[in-house]
């Protein structure tokens, strides 16, 4: 039998996405009304790792592809690298937002949030699909 994202993990997972959501989408935010916000980016890593473990099914389903992916550890390293790499040119690419937030216009340069989030999904599909302690081979 394959093994599928246990509740433990997901559970592990989730404080420590949250944190990491949070920070993201707050410092790629022009504007924010603090209280929805909040309300916003503790349920919606919820979603995210759902999608996260839909899209792994795959991967873990199939026994092929299962048992390669629980074999590979240096996939886990690009895959975490590579979520690394994204949220780092994230911060480092400045992105200018303009629009009205309450009436009140704004011109602001933040951190490129496409970069951001691009990057929170990479790894959130890991933290989700990864197998720890690593099973090597059988």
């Amino acid at each position: 039998m394959p093994d599928i994202a246990p509740i433990s993990q997901l559970a592990i997972a989730y404080p420590f996405l949250t944190v990491l959501w949070f920070v993201c989408m707050m410092a790629a935010s022009p504007g924010y009304e603090f209280l929805g916000t909040v309300i916003f980016l503790m349920i919606g890593p919820i979603f995210v790792m759902g999608a996260g473990v839909a899209l792994g099914l795959p991967v873990r389903l199939n026994r092929r592809l299962s048992r390669w992916w629980l074999g590979n550890w240096w996939v886990y390293i690009l895959i975490a690298a590579a979520g690394a790499a994204l949220l780092i040119s994230g911060f480092n690419i400045p992105e200018r937002q303009v629009g009205v937030i309450d009436g009140i216009p704004f011109d602001v340069t933040t951190p490129h949030s496409g970069l951001l989030t691009a990057g929170c999904f990479v790894l959130t599909f890991l933290a989700v699909n990864a197998s720890l302690p690593f099973r090597g081979r059988k």
